[in-house]
């Protein structure tokens, strides 16, 4: 009777602590999707840049944003992998609310969310190729085919700069502690230094 008493009582403590962790995970996983969605409206990136402002072109960039982010997870960290599946759920209620003030009706926003987690799963899959900073090359027809794919000629000094910008974010968050992020925190580099120089 004590040993299941005990059982009981630690499964009681467990869920006790989870529940605390998981409202500090879901603040801190919230922050840091705010970050990216604020670094992704950057007006820069649609002014200077060409990326097309659309709702594809926005959603190319929250996707882009997203795996620098995601790259400096822990995968086997318990607590890192909570944050990369809250923030996930934060990003696709997002969508579906945006996807709602656009008018979208209840029928068709479940197939438009599928739609797009398709298109996030597979351009987060190309990112990753060069999560290492490896091929550097190649990256540069995956930033044609994503984040200007629907942009005929696009000039090629754009897709350097973009190219630039990527591993140079990298670089740069490879140097914060992710841990110790708030909202006030500056975790993207700022454009304007690449616009300055194009």
């Amino acid at each position: 009777m004590f040993f299941i008493y005990v059982s009981l009582h630690n499964k009681i403590l467990n869920k006790m602590f989870f529940n605390k962790k998981n409202k500090d995970i879901i603040n801190f996983s919230g922050i840091l999707y705010k970050l990216i969605v604020e670094q992704a409206r950057t007006k820069a990136f649609y002014r200077e840049l060409k990326v097309p402002d659309t709702i594809d072109g926005r959603f190319e960039l929250i996707v882009l944003h997203f795996f620098l982010l995601e790259r400096r997870l822990d995968k086997k960290n318990k607590k890192d992998q909570l944050i990369y599946k809250e923030i996930l759920e934060i990003m696709y209620k997002d969508f579906d609310m945006s996807l709602r003030e656009m008018g979208v009706g209840d029928l068709s926003v479940g197939k438009k969310i599928y739609h797009m987690t398709e298109a996030f799963s597979g351009r987060l899959f190309a990112y990753r190729k060069f999560s290492t900073k490896k091929n550097i090359n190649g990256i540069k027809r995956t930033i044609k085919r994503n984040i200007y794919g629907t942009i005929k000629d696009i000039d090629e000094k754009f897709i350097k700069i973009m190219k630039t910008y990527i591993f140079d974010s990298m670089d740069f968050l490879d140097k914060i502690k992710i841990d110790k992020v708030s909202k006030n925190s500056a975790i993207f580099l700022d454009l304007n230094r690449y616009i300055n120089n194009k």
